[in-house]
């Protein structure tokens, strides 16, 4: 078998952390466009700074509903620009994002929330709300 290699382009901090990049964004191009988000039909550019500022906003919502470092939270949700945000926002908690796929049926989803370990889940329909829910006294005392 070949192998092959290239050194890296870039050394990671060791005190680096997922968020870093959200808050480098903010510091170095507050006024950038950095993600859009559709209201109303039509896309709407979000800075650096206002996403920035959702994060936070979202992350202290989790620390506040008993989030902790460590745990770990799933996100059952279609790929859209609210999916992103709570990513960071459970990383900037401190907590660990565990993806469920929107289409995970509620076998499926108490494996991948029972298997994690996940403390809370949070969905973006009221069918995801029931799989959850369908599996969460089966398996969960504490999502």
């Amino acid at each position: 078998m070949r192998e092959f290699s290239l050194p890296a382009l870039y050394e990671v901090p060791a005190d680096g952390n997922l968020t870093d990049i959200v808050r480098r964004n903010a510091a170095q191009h507050p006024d950038v466009a950095v993600i859009a988000r559709k209201i109303g039909g039509t896309w709407q550019d979000v800075t650096a700074t206002a996403f920035l500022a959702e994060v936070h906003t979202a992350a202290k919502g989790l620390i506040a509903s008993g989030v902790q470092p460590g745990d770990r939270v799933g996100l059952m949700s279609r790929t859209r620009y609210e999916w992103t945000l709570l990513d960071f926002a459970i990383w900037s908690a401190g907590a660990v994002t565990v993806p469920v796929y929107e289409t995970s049926s509620p076998e499926q989803v108490q494996w991948i929330l029972g298997d994690s370990g996940a403390t809370a889940c949070i969905v973006e329909t009221d069918a995801h709300t029931a799989a959850v829910e369908s599996v969460r006294a089966v398996s969960y005392t504490h999502l």
